[in-house]
């Protein structure tokens, strides 16, 4: 099947990420490179010319604004069939998967609105506090330290109440610190349980529930990857620890997946014992047999890698030709057809 959508100029790079087969890829630029661009016909290159089923394509954007334009921008150049793909943010397409694959009745959602309503109005149940300022300004602890604090903590699916909290001269943390950090994780467990009193889940909640639903069944799992068999993640340098675990049994079978992201956003986050997980720990994991890699320069331009990427454990060559340098060499590289021709 010709892949044709009118009048498409794309760099080599770009058209090397476009085209290149059903199989681990890595994309790596920064803004306005054009990674919206080649992503999205990256994914018509996959259902024209790879002939896959728009039905077994998992999309993960970061904003649900993103995943609604990313996916009619796909409609208008595949046609009707796209509307079988999944495209959502990753805390939508957990709701999803339990929704679809879990035997238990999915709880209501609590929104954060929600959530924080709820701490506020049962602020004085969380006393005493051994800090000396969340009791001083509630609204300012629950908003800027409680929530975020228990969001994190399903992100990186820690067990708050088994981890180990520094001790004041460990790593020069203050005392406030330490006593808010033991404030935080003896909160937390009642958090959970007034949830559960009322029947509810956070966001949070569903990260942590899809993700044992994934690690301890095995038929869902199969299931699950087989309904999913090429995962695309988009702006991957977001990523935290669920979703590289998440994605990573997913993706483990099919191992038909592609990440784009920018690696100079990179949000690194470490837990209390000090665990980093970052764009690098993402990419060493879930495209561990990756085959090629679109990589940008210290310009923020599009470059290229020449090399395929060997067996786990061996040196990787990358060569980065910025995209200025493409322009003058290829003024016109348009995507190939399924005949090895331009469009």
């Amino acid at each position: 099947m010709n892949y044709n959508q009118g009048d498409i100029s794309a760099t080599p790079s770009q058209k090397q990420a476009i085209i290149h087969p059903p199989s681990p890829l890595m994309i790596l630029a920064g803004a306005g490179t054009g990674k919206t661009f080649t992503l999205e016909h990256r994914i018509v290159y996959l259902i024209e010319y790879y002939n896959v089923n728009p039905a077994t394509i998992l999309t993960i954007t970061y904003t649900e604004k993103a995943a609604q334009e990313l996916k009619e921008r796909i409609l208008n150049k595949a046609g009707k069939s796209a509307y079988a793909m999944t495209v959502g943010t990753f805390h939508s397409f957990c709701y999803q998967l339990l929704r679809d694959f879990s035997a238990e009745k999915l709880p209501a959602l609590l929104e954060e609105s929600e959530a924080i309503h709820m701490l506020l109005k049962r602020f004085d149940d969380l006393g005493p506090f051994e800090s000396d300022e969340f009791p001083l300004n509630p609204q300012r602890a629950v908003i800027e330290s409680f929530i975020p604090f228990f969001n994190r903590s399903r992100d990186e699916l820690l067990e708050i109440d088994k981890q180990k909290t520094p001790g004041i001269t460990e790593n020069g943390f203050p005392p406030e610190t330490v006593a808010q950090l033991n404030d935080l994780k003896r909160i937390f467990p009642l958090f959970q349980q007034w949830k559960q009193d009322i029947k509810v889940v956070d966001y949070g909640d569903m990260i942590l529930q899809a993700y044992n639903l994934l690690k301890r069944n095995d038929t869902v799992l199969q299931a699950v990857q087989e309904k999913y068999q090429h995962v695309i993640i988009d702006e991957f340098q977001d990523n935290n620890f669920a979703l590289n675990e998440i994605i990573g049994l997913i993706a483990h079978n099919h191992r038909q997946i592609t990440v784009v992201g920018d690696e100079d956003q990179t949000i690194y986050m470490a837990d209390l014992n000090g665990t980093v997980v970052s764009l690098v720990n993402f990419g060493d994991d879930v495209l561990a047999r990756a085959t090629d890699v679109t990589h940008n320069n210290d310009d923020g331009m599009w470059s290229a890698v020449t090399d395929r990427i060997p067996p786990v454990g061996t040196k990787v060559t990358i060569r980065l030709i910025p995209v200025r340098q493409e322009q003058a060499k290829y003024p016109n590289t348009q995507v190939p057809n399924d005949k090895g021709m331009t469009n």
